[in-house]
């Protein structure tokens, strides 16, 4: 499992999470590789005991660039805030705008919400604690 340093200050880290194998498990594998960089036997390992992060604490386009790797090669595979982990919408949604596990609350939702409304070309909402 691979973690990338340097997540903002005030930005939520995000996870690549492979969910499932599929039928062409050796391009999984060889995905797996490329994108985490252990033995071809650490990534098999992996797919046998999915569901598993494979990046974690990483900003938001690392780890969708990630699952889209592994998604090519035929795995399932979902990004997941790390401050409240939520599942993002593939089809490039913000995430429900409710309070989440992070105790965020705002106009936006969730840090997750947030970082997915500004990519959108949103405006970007406030964050605070919850109260």
């Amino acid at each position: 499992m691979r973690s990338a340093e340097g997540v903002p200050d005030g930005k939520p880290p995000f996870a690549a999470v492979l969910t499932g194998v599929g039928d062409r498990r050796m391009e999984v594998v060889q995905s797996l590789w490329t994108v985490t960089g252990p033995s071809a036997w650490h990534c098999a390992r992996w797919c046998a005991s999915v569901p598993v992060p494979v990046v974690e604490r990483t900003w938001f386009e690392a780890a969708e660039g990630a699952a889209a790797l592994l998604r090519a090669a035929g795995a399932g595979a979902d990004v997941v805030c790390g401050s409240c982990a939520r599942t993002v919408p593939r089809d490039g949604r913000p995430v429900d705008a409710g309070p989440c596990a992070a105790g965020f609350r705002c106009a936006g939702g969730c840090p997750a919400h947030h970082t997915l409304r500004v990519r959108a070309g949103r405006a970007p909402c406030t964050l605070a604690p919850a109260a």
